[in-house]
């Protein structure tokens, strides 16, 4: 650095020593800023050259003393194409050429935003690159299955999403970058499938794809500064009132018919009422050999989940205990429809939707059992948080989570419960 010593008036020999002493400074860190910016160039590398003596172009990103690549797509068909970082001999060397001109200011433009490149190791360096590259490229269905990838939600709830996913990509375009997904998208989804799907349907699926958009801003895919699907969707809580009158049960529970679906479907239906509204995905894996007095499972639908009591616990009444002596198989498990739980769904919807044409219950589905367990329990005068034992629900959560500190239901509580439910069902009283 050159440094004029002349002299001034305005200078004393102290003060120009002090002078030139923070500009020299000031210079050598400029220097040393520009020594260690990653510097980028093309080439090819000879030990990888693909079968037939073709070469990718790679952008060399030397930085902190060290190389590393950044594969391109342009592939050419000899080294003999390339010469002095260009490509040569060829119709469309100067489109190549161009094109790789551009992926080289893409990766310096990224490089001048990354924050404190000093700090960076080469390979730190590309990753943030490649990154930032990702960021533009991700689509819709890319995110999507990145997100399933590191979920650890089960394989059925999986499946579940995939089903909404195909919904949502119906209307916008599975290939739309994330980036690019804007409200109105959103509220086109929303007027189209609207009328088509019920209200819970509909808020779970834009659920579904809010999740989606905030994985992504999460993981730096976008830059939204609130979510398109804020706000465009009503979170209220949607519930079946489906649950039966205490005479309704006693009707499915007294109604012998010649028709054997219907009859299976009386003695599911009031098994799982009896044993405390339990899902048929619960029934069809309880061992009633292992099972015999005393039912002890998990709750498939909240295995996952945090719970103060992991299992739901209680006595068989004796009501139960008949059904599953008439349909327990050798093996414990119960013998209804094929013991598959797919089976058992499959006939159970088939059975349901005669049975409530026939008998004129429109409200009837098999989740009655459980809704009208839960219903006549309550009404009879059963403390909250045995019911949600009984249903296996994740308690200490929301306004609870402290209470449920310093108290437990017992199996005991439950089967007090239940026994009072099915005492109140044999009987002819009601609310």
């Amino acid at each position: 650095m050159y440094v004029n010593m002349t002299f001034s008036p305005k200078f004393g020999p102290k003060l120009l020593s002090d002078y030139c002493r923070k500009h020299i400074f000031v210079s050598e860190l400029l220097s040393k800023k520009s020594y260690i910016m990653a510097t980028l160039s093309l080439t090819i590398l000879p030990a990888k050259a693909l079968k037939g003596g073709r070469h990718k172009v790679r952008i060399a990103v030397a930085h902190n003393s060290q190389t590393r690549y950044i594969v391109t797509d342009v592939v050419i068909d000899s080294a003999k194409e390339w010469k002095n970082g260009k490509i040569v001999k060829r119709d469309d060397a100067t489109y190549l050429n161009t094109k790789l001109l551009q992926r080289m200011q893409e990766a310096q433009r990224i490089i001048d935003e990354v924050p404190y490149v000093e700090g960076l190791s080469c390979a730190e360096l590309v990753t943030s690159i490649m990154h930032a590259k990702a960021k533009k490229t991700q689509t819709l269905a890319s995110a999507f299955e990145e997100m399933l990838e590191v979920s650890t939600a089960k394989e059925t709830t999986k499946e579940i999403y995939r089903s909404q996913f195909r919904g949502i990509t119906s209307v916008i375009p599975s290939k739309t970058l994330v980036s690019h997904v804007t409200p109105l998208m959103v509220q086109r989804f929303i007027k189209k499938r609207g009328a088509e799907l019920a209200q819970a349907t509909l808020k779970n699926t834009i659920a579904l794809l809010a999740q989606v958009l905030k994985f992504c801003q999460a993981n730096g895919y976008t830059d939204f500064r609130t979510l398109p699907t804020s706000g465009l969707v009503k979170h209220a809580v949607y519930v079946r009132q489906n649950w039966l009158t205490p005479d309704e049960v006693r009707f499915i529970r007294d109604n012998e018919t010649d028709r054997t679906i219907y009859n299976k479907f009386r003695d599911i239906f009031m098994l799982s009422y009896y044993l405390g509204g339990i899902n048929l995905v619960d029934l069809a894996k309880v061992n009633f050999n292992e099972c015999k007095d005393t039912l002890k499972y998990i709750r498939t639908k909240t295995e996952r989940t945090q719970k103060v009591n992991p299992y739901v616990e209680f006595s068989i009444p004796a009501e139960a205990q008949v059904i599953i002596e008439k349909y327990k198989a050798k093996d414990g498990h119960l013998n209804m429809f094929k013991r598959d739980y797919k089976d058992m769904c499959h006939g159970l919807t088939y059975s349901v939707l005669q049975y409530r044409k026939d008998y004129k219950m429109p409200n009837l589905t098999f989740y009655s059992a459980r809704k009208s367990f839960a219903q006549h329990a309550f009404a009879l005068g059963e403390n909250e948080s045995v019911i949600d034992y009984i249903l296996g629900h994740s308690l200490g959560a929301g306004k609870h989570k402290m209470l449920y500190s310093y108290i437990k239901v017992t199996p005991d509580m439950a089967s007090e419960a239940i026994r009072k439910v099915c005492d109140f069902i044999a009987s002819d009283k009601n609310f």
